[in-house]
């Protein structure tokens, strides 16, 4: 009604324009007072220059209507009052107040993604369906030469074309990571679609550079170790039948029962640490961490920082904030302490206070630490003999003798040797190529000539030579056939424990197979010529008629 009043200052004809047809009220009241007001309407801002021209052509000299009908009036020469309400303000301080929120909501977001893709060491960059870019993070930029600012925008297959996404927008389909060369750089690349609502809407591609996936999987490398490998064998992989086989599952068994200290003693390659690591298996600490340390392998001082660990500081070197040592690492679970007799007298003496007040103290520091683990200690010398003549503290082998297990030797399990071999050649068969039935006449006939033999190395040696028989097999059944002189020859020791003669005869059978071998090898190669074979040989026509008779005598 304010507008109105004010149109009709301007002139008596006025004319109201509303959108999406006139008022019925307005038309009652103008009907009841007789206000001189035509009404017109229009449905889209296509319809609004056709509603200026009913105006001029109604003679309205005066108009209260929206915004672009009023704009329009002015330019046609009809004054024109621009109509509003308190609804219509409010409603588009409204509007205006939400657009801003979500404004400045968008502005936040988008400054912290930028934070989080700056923090990043992988380069990511993110582009529409043309492939331009829409958002990379500094690292991406650096690998592409260029500044953020100059790329955004830009088509990455124009900036690199090794990093084309086309066919990832095409097949909306991740991709594998694939290593990539840029420049002089190699790098590892992944694609990926960007997916909204449903639709594919760019792309993604991050690159990272293999050094840091390197150095992220020796960190891993490094916390595996310190927390401890899983114990990969049971009670049960100690295999046979043998009495003194089935003796060592029994006593493993009652010691896993335990916490105790155990100490395991037995000749080199006797099983030692695969039967420690059954009881652990085996224990109430089964889950919790396995660390074994080989108490010969280490000199005094490399040893004592991995197992006692050091502060920063304790000494020129040191690694800065200090290292957990095995006995701390080793927390609510198992150490394996090999080669115990082994272990410097100054050392034992720490790890003595270790077992009796179950803390370690590292070196430089000045608090201990409590620990609860369980240690098993394992040796193959005569621990008793080495206190006997003070090399070995008294009190320690106290200590450490709660539990005794000792492995047999392999000379003393029997039938265990072929059951052994047998287990060791189908799990190995397959990597060289075989099936295990096709090598189990070789190793019959190896266990055969090692009749008697000692086995010095015991399990350690019988693995070494079931490795050797698949190495070798090629060599030993030429065209198929197996050949006993050569197994013979790539198994020369397991004639040791024949007598003198025996074995005698044995080598010279060799040796002579050998040569004969040889001269039918250099004949082959020059096709029959007896003085060409006798030149490269380095004998007489003699001798080669000689070897020649033997052999036909032979066949």
């Amino acid at each position: 009604m304010r507008a109105l009043a004010t149109a009709r200052s301007i002139s008596p004809r006025v004319g109201l324009v509303s959108f999406d047809g006139p008022s019925e009220h307005l038309a009652q009241l103008d009907a009841l007072f007789g206000m001189g007001i035509v009404q017109f309407s229009y449905r889209s801002p296509d319809d609004a220059p056709a509603c200026v021209e009913a105006l001029h052509a109604a003679g309205v000299e005066a108009v209260v209507a929206p915004g672009l009908v009023a704009d329009l009036a002015e330019q046609a020469g009809i004054a024109s009052v621009l109509m509003y309400s308190e609804d219509a303000v409010r409603q588009a301080l409204q509007d205006a107040v939400h657009l801003a929120r979500h404004s400045r909501t968008e502005r936040a977001r988008h400054e912290r993604l930028e934070t989080i893709l700056s923090q990043l060491q992988d380069g990511v960059v993110a582009v529409d369906l043309h492939q331009r870019i829409e958002t990379l993070n500094p690292v991406m930029a650096e690998l592409l030469g260029a500044s953020v600012a100059e790329l955004a925008g830009r088509v990455l297959s124009d900036v690199e074309p090794v990093l084309d996404l086309s066919a990832t927008l095409l097949l909306h389909e991740s991709t594998a990571e694939e290593v990539l060369q840029i420049g002089m750089r190699t790098l590892v690349v992944r694609r990926a679609p960007i997916v909204e609502s449903g639709e594919v809407t760019g792309a993604l591609l991050v690159c990272r550079d293999p050094a840091v996936i390197q150095r992220a999987d020796r960190h891993l490398r490094a916390n595996q170790r310190q927390r401890g490998a899983p114990a990969r064998y049971r009670i049960e992989s100690f295999t046979g039948n043998s009495t003194a086989a089935r003796r060592v599952r029994e006593l493993a068994h009652q010691c896993a029962a335990s916490d105790a200290t155990v100490l395991i003693t037995g000749e080199s390659g006797t099983g030692k640490e695969l039967v420690a690591q059954g009881i652990h298996t085996a224990s109430r600490r089964a889950t919790q961490p396995f660390l074994a340390v080989n108490c010969a392998a280490l000199g005094e001082s490399l040893l004592e920082s991995e197992l006692f660990g050091y502060e920063e500081g304790a000494f020129t070197g040191a690694r800065r904030g200090g290292k957990t040592g095995l006995i701390e690492a080793a927390h609510t679970g198992t150490l394996f302490l090999d080669e115990i007799g082994d272990m410097p007298l100054a050392l034992q003496t720490r790890l003595l206070r270790v077992l009796q007040e179950r803390e370690v103290l590292r070196l430089g520091a000045t608090a201990a630490v409590p620990v609860d683990l369980r240690v098993i200690a394992a040796t193959h010398a005569d621990l008793a003999a080495q206190v006997d003549r003070g090399l070995f503290r008294r009190d320690l082998y106290y200590r450490l003798a709660v539990l005794r297990i000792e492995t047999p030797p392999l000379r003393e399990r029997g039938a265990d040797t072929v059951l052994l071999a047998t287990g060791l050649l189908s799990r190995r068969a397959a990597a060289a190529g075989l099936q295990p039935a096709q090598a189990l006449p070789w190793l019959a006939a190896l266990l055969e000539l090692a009749t008697g033999y000692g086995w010095p190395g015991n399990v350690r040696e019988l693995e070494n030579l079931v490795e050797r028989l698949l190495a070798c097999h090629r060599y030993m059944a030429p065209g198929g056939r197996f050949d006993r002189i050569r197994l013979l020859e790539v198994f020369p020791e397991c004639t040791q424990a024949r007598p003198a003669p025996v074995r005698d005869r044995l080598l010279k059978d060799a040796r002579v197979a050998a040569e004969r071998r040889r001269v039918r090898e250099v004949l082959q190669a020059v096709q029959g010529n007896q003085d060409q074979a006798c030149a490269i040989l380095g004998i007489s026509r003699s001798t080669l008629w000689r070897r020649l008779r033997d052999e036909e005598s032979k066949t």
